[in-house]
């Protein structure tokens, strides 16, 4: 594919949204799907046939039509008139640039709104560029388009006044306008000469070109081509060096102006051929006669003479005339008149031209083994309608000359949409479009699609496929195509797998690698070249390469560019914040191990950066402790970056996540916590390592843990129903009635907290239903009740409650209903089995200080909840190797599973329990379970 085409095909699409050429024929049918409404088409449609049917050069039908399409800027009808001229655009921009002066001014005759002069001084920006233009709506949006670098003037050629001699001028696409009308397809030379008037309009570059300046002219899309009539006519003015580049319609003629313009004689021209008078009705002439004419290319003669309306073969004829003058509604209906069968055919042809594509397409396939233009018709139907393989195919097969735009377009839409597969990480997709063009001509192949081809072909594996792309790339002077090779070579799919590629395949695709260097600086070819200098301890060339690597990378290509050339930094003994800064930017493409990263932020942190350590060590605080076998360094270094709340976080983030975590752990979590001991999370870990230190058998260690905790807080009522609890659970029924008496005052006397002394009140009891000092704190409680009671309105709470009324409060009665508790200690039970018993609730207690797990243990609990009502485990049991099996089995089985909420406060945060799991106890006695 031509890459100057390319360019100018993406600009158009950028600026103007036009994806194909438009014929003039089918700029009506375009205009209607713009402007649907009748009564706004109208003047542009006006417009446009006077522009057809201009003759002498009516400035005025060019101005008028011109204004027109430039008043819709919503309907971008400026694209249509591009699209009219888009592949002589294309030509030009293609063979122009290199015959330009190497400095100077150049002007553009007729440049409209300036499309085809910013393609040209883009590939010429060192030249000042002029624009001349009559119409003043196409001058003001050409002004704000091009900017500064393009100086605009308002008039028509020639009899332009006040422009500057001009070192070049282009005469492009423009002449013929004016003189439109009654055009065949071709002119003779004296025919040609006489009317397009085009010695005497020459005669305005005298002042205009200087001397030795450059006239390029071409004709353009228009009809009345005569190229050679028009090389002659300059070389009998004077005009030097004439050259004629191109052939065919695609001629554009060059010329040197003299220093004095000589008007040739003009050559005799046939006199006009004489008519009939007005009165009288003109004969039809001959079918022989018409197809003389056809063959001629008068086809202007041929609709004079066959009139509208005519049936039989002459409107067969007449439809041809009209179909070569690319008026395809009317060639269709003169077409329809004919009443045969190639007439049929032709309406076809009109169908595709009008792009009715559903109605021409079941015909076209019909007709298409007959080759030529259906074929060709066919492939612009399957292009209208997006089936873009079968338009590829019918195209290339139709062997016509004019297919060669269309089959370019439709290469760069299957580009396009491979581009877009790519994108989409749909790599088998998009191998398969471009093996499919390949399978249809290895030449239809353009650079895009082996780019493309290859990059997929990579991606899959297919090494054979990706080789061949990659040789053609090569042969064409690609970069891509040395590094296709190397990468094919090596079987890597991409740059983020050249780090497990051994040293001895690098050095055998080396030569590849250099080459694509060489030719573009390929990235991944930089990044391959770095590696290999790595490896083989060229640490210095390494660094070279990787610099600029890293900088044209992207994704995980610039992250392993990032980290060697932190290593080979390191290696030549590079400042140590230099070395962590490309770590950092290579972890930003391709994350490092959570242990690397932790490494650099010790690395860091020794260097004297805490912020770089901080940096590193947030990847670290986000994935946690689960990667690190030995948690005490990170945590150490958290505590130190980040303060010891962070530490604890992470810490009992890990926690939670187990089981079972050791007690080491669990110690160093409440080290932790002694900071901010008041908050939640401090006290759940407290009351986690209280559980682990008694289920170790470290009783002693519980206690000196709780009597730290409250010489550092002695008003802390938690640790005082902990401390209370372990006395209970040592058999220290003396000290626990301290405690709890230390607790009741408390709760009574500091906060004021009548329900939570009841509660107090209520465990000493427990202990000691016959203390004479119990009825003391009983009665003072109850006064206080009666005295609330009357300030408050409220009812009395405890009026006429005795100690063993108290002892049983708000237990419910049960039926002979079987309850099995796992987890608390033996005092706990011996003191509670007898009551809930009384009660009439059937027990089974396995507590942590009698049972241990085991396999006999587990068994009997297993065998009993089958018939069980209920499963009560005590929170500080949680998570024990005992209790975790029981409760599943349970689940599985439909027992209800009550956890305690909280560490139990003794007798009474049991009792409270009870009385909240009771009804579901007895819905499943119900159920009959």
């Amino acid at each position: 594919m031509d890459t100057v085409n390319t360019q100018v095909k993406r600009y158009f699409r950028s600026q103007f949204h036009l994806e194909a050429p438009l014929s003039p024929g089918r700029f009506e049918a375009v205009l209607a799907k713009r402007i649907g409404s009748p009564g706004r088409r109208k003047p542009i449609l006006d417009a446009w046939k006077a522009y057809l049917e201009a003759r002498g050069g009516d400035l005025e039908a060019v101005r008028s039509f011109y204004t027109a399409v430039l008043s819709h800027p919503r309907e971008r009808l400026e694209a249509l008139v591009y699209a009219m001229h888009l592949p002589f655009v294309e030509f030009y921009v293609r063979v122009l640039p290199p015959l330009l002066p190497a400095r100077g001014r150049v002007l553009e005759v007729g440049a409209f709104t300036g499309a085809l002069l910013t393609l040209l001084r883009e590939a010429r920006p060192e030249l000042e560029w002029h624009a001349l233009e009559g119409v003043r709506q196409a001058v003001e949006i050409g002004r704000a388009r091009t900017g500064e670098g393009v100086q605009w003037h308002e008039g028509w050629f020639p009899g332009q006044p006040g422009l500057p001699e001009m070192d070049a001028v282009l005469l492009l696409s423009c002449l013929p306008e004016g003189y439109l009308g009654g055009l065949p397809d071709t002119l003779e030379a004296p025919r040609y000469l006489e009317h397009f008037d085009f010695v005497q309009r020459l005669q305005g570059l005298e002042g205009l070109l200087k001397p030795g300046g450059l006239l390029a002219y071409a004709h353009g899309p228009f009809l009345g081509k005569n190229p050679q009539a028009a090389e002659q006519a300059l070389v009998q003015m004077g005009f030097e060096a004439v050259q004629v580049v191109g052939e065919g319609d695609y001629t554009l003629i060059t010329a040197r102006m003299p220093v004095a313009l000589v008007r040739p004689d003009p050559s005799p021209v046939p006199g006009p051929a004489q008519h009939p008078g007005p009165g009288a009705p003109s004969p039809l002439p001959s079918s022989d006669e018409v197809w003389a004419l056809l063959e001629g290319g008068a086809y202007a003669e041929v609709l004079g003479r066959v009139p509208e309306g005519t049936t039989g073969e002459l409107a067969y004829l007449r439809g041809r005339a009209l179909f070569a003058l690319a008026r395809y509604t009317e060639a269709e209906a003169a077409l329809a008149l004919a009443h045969h069968p190639e007439a049929e055919n032709l309406r076809v042809l009109c169908w595709a031209e009008q792009e009715d594509y559903p109605r021409a397409l079941p015909r076209l396939e019909a007709l298409s083994s007959r080759g030529g233009r259906f074929k060709l018709a066919l492939g612009k139907v399957y292009l209208g309608l997006g089936r873009l393989s079968e338009a590829l195919r019918q195209l290339h097969e139709c062997g016509l000359p004019e297919a060669e735009v269309y089959l370019k377009t439709t290469l760069e839409r299957i580009e396009e949409r491979v581009v877009r597969l790519c994108r989409e990480g749909d790599w088998s997709e998009a191998s398969r479009r471009v093996e499919f063009v390949e399978d249809l001509s290895p030449d239809l192949l353009t650079r895009g699609l082996l780019r493309v081809g290859l990059q997929a072909a990579l991606q899959q594996g297919l090494w054979g496929r990706a080789a061949r792309y990659a040789q053609r790339l090569y042969v064409l002077g690609e970069s891509h195509g040395a590094l296709g090779l190397a990468l094919a070579g090596l079987k890597v799919r991409g740059p983020e797998a050249l780090d497990r590629v051994p040293l001895a395949d690098l050095k055998q695709v080396e030569p590849y690698l250099t080459d694509a260097v060489a030719r573009a600086e390929d990235a991944t070819a930089l990044l391959a070249l770095g590696l290999l200098r790595h490896r083989e301890g060229r640490h210095t060339e390494a660094v070279r390469y990787l610099e600029r690597a890293a900088r044209e990378s992207r994704g995980e290509a610039a992250g392993l560019a990032y980290h060697l050339l932190a290593l080979s930094k390191r290696a030549l003994g590079a400042p140590v914040l230099e070395v962590l800064g490309d770590h950092k930017r290579a972890h930003a493409h391709r994350a490092y191990p959570v242990t690397q990263l932790f490494e650099l932020a010790l690395e860091a942190r020794e260097a004297g950066e805490p912020v770089l350590a901080r940096e590193f060590l947030g990847r670290v605080r986000e994935a946690g402790l689960q990667p690190f076998g030995q948690i005490e360094p990170v945590l150490k270094l958290v505590e130190e970056l980040e303060g010891p709340w962070e530490a604890f976080r992470m810490l009992t983030q890990s926690l939670e996540q187990s089981a079972e975590p050791p007690l080491e752990h669990l110690e160093l979590a409440y080290r932790l916590s002694r900071g901010f001991s008041q908050s939640q999370e401090a006290e759940a870990v407290r009351g986690r390592y209280l559980a682990a230190l008694y289920n170790a058998g470290q009783a002693l260690g519980a206690e000196g843990l709780l009597l730290s905790e409250l010489a550092r807080n002695p008003e802390a009522l938690e640790v005082l129903y902990d401390l209370a609890e372990h006395h209970e659970r040592t058999g220290a029924y003396q000290k626990a009635t301290e405690t709890w008496r230390k607790a009741l005052d408390i709760a009574y006397y500091r906060e004021k907290d009548l329900e939570l002394s009841r509660e107090i009140l209520r465990n000493l009891l427990f202990l000691n239903p016959t203390d004479p000092e119990l009825q003391l704190y009983l009665e003072e409680l109850k006064a206080t009740s009666r005295a609330l009671a009357t300030l408050e309105g409220g009812p009395d709470t405890l009026a006429g409650v005795t100690p063993e009324a108290l002892m049983r409060e708000g237990l419910p009665r049960f039926h002979g209903e079987y309850l099995i508790v796992v987890g608390g200690h033996t005092q706990l039970r011996s003191r509670l089995t007898p009551i809930l018993q009384h009660q009439g609730l059937e027990l089974d207690w396995f507590d942590s200080d009698s049972y241990t797990a085991g396999r006999e243990v587990i068994r009997r609990i297993h065998s009993r909840l089958e018939r069980a009502h209920g499963l009560m485990i005590i929170s500080s049991y949680v998570g024990h190797d005992l209790s975790e099996p029981v409760r599943l089995e349970a689940e599985n089985l439909g027992v209800p599973v009550y956890i305690t909420p909280g560490r139990a406060r003794g007798v009474t945060g049991f009792l409270r329990a009870v009385a909240e799991f009771a009804p579901q106890i007895f819905r499943r006695a119900l159920k009959g379970g």
